[in-house]
């Protein structure tokens, strides 16, 4: 079952250590942890920027997902999920099939892109395959609930169940108590919120690889696009290819009503808002806080999940890697 949630209908709604497992890499990347807070009784937006360790990694031969130079039968599993990235457009996209040198994979490619393929995170990694995270248990109306979103403006809603006339434990889908949901995939470009029932707060560790390249998100008009930042913590809304964006037309500055906002949770269960303003009579154009005191906003920094409210056209944005961050 999918169920339309829009972020503004979540405002309105408001009035543990799990490790991301890892395959065997063909190239070592960093390791590390990020601690997030999941408020009680509240909706709780945010990403994991970690994710599972690079399963291979090389430089495609041709305008398609061709390496030469792998056995892609040796380095992946079949039966696994993977995700490729583009390392010289930070763009990612599934891979739906491979065999010895060739991915498939609707990606877009040229020869000598650098690429790296991972093993796509699940509810089961993520959380743990009997709730190591500690996430409350119960049925659909008494459990926490993980809100995935989808493609399409959609949620998925997964909770801990504890079993029953209805099935067994383990993770379920509301509306489908029968059907094992460890498996299922959150994107790494994806935040989720995670709607907790109890009162008391609860932290989560997450462990895993860090990616140390840009990561270019496709954000579709008209609607919120809930993003992970993926990248470690320091980086600002001027970290962002955003301006860059304006200038191409694909980004639409302008004032509080107009703008494409960026949401950042503000740890209390509110949201601040975030637009780059064109300059007049009232100030430079310039990142500003809606609601704020004028003053530019460039050195905000993104939490771990946020949403984008595009008003403009579908595009994409690119988080990039600062150059001063020593990962």
């Amino acid at each position: 079952m999918k169920t339309k949630l829009s972020l503004l209908g979540l405002i309105a709604s408001l009035s543990a250590v799990v490790t991301v497992s890892a395959q065997n890499t063909a190239v070592t990347k960093p390791v590390g942890y990020h601690t997030e807070t999941i408020l009680g009784d509240a909706f709780t937006l945010l990403g994991i920027n970690v994710g599972n360790a690079v399963a291979a990694a090389g430089d495609f031969d041709a305008d398609s997902a061709t390496d030469n130079d792998v056995d892609f039968t040796t380095l992946l599993t079949a039966g696994t999920s993977y995700t490729v990235q583009n390392l010289a457009t930070g763009a990612a996209a599934p891979v739906t099939g491979f065999d010895a040198n060739t991915l498939t994979t609707t990606l877009t490619i040229a020869s000598g892109d650098t690429y790296e393929i991972r093993a796509d995170a699940t509810v089961a990694s993520i959380f743990g395959a009997n709730n190591e995270a500690g996430l409350g248990e119960g049925d659909e109306g008494s459990a926490d609930v993980v809100w995935i979103p989808q493609a399409d403006g959609s949620f998925v809603q997964i909770y801990r169940s504890t079993g029953g006339l209805f099935g067994d434990a383990g993770w379920r889908q509301i509306g489908d108590a029968g059907t094992d949901e460890s498996g299922r995939v959150i994107a790494f470009t994806s935040s989720i919120f995670i709607q907790r029932k109890l009162a008391d707060p609860l932290d989560i560790v997450f462990v895993g690889h860090v990616r140390t390249s840009a990561t270019t998100y496709s954000l579709l008009a008209d609607q919120f696009n809930f993003v992970n930042r993926v990248l470690p913590v320091g980086i600002t809304l001027a970290d962002t290819d955003i301006e860059a964006a304006i200038t191409a037309g694909t980004w639409a500055d302008g004032d509080a009503g107009s703008a494409d906002v960026i949401w950042i949770t503000n740890g209390a269960g509110g949201y601040d808002q975030f637009y780059f303003s064109v300059a007049g009579i009232f100030g430079d154009a310039q990142w500003t806080k809606n609601g704020g005191d004028g003053s530019d906003q460039a050195g905000q920094e993104l939490t771990s999940g946020f949403a984008i409210q595009k008003r403009s056209a579908n595009s994409s944005v690119t988080n990039a890697l600062p150059s001063d961050l020593d990962i």
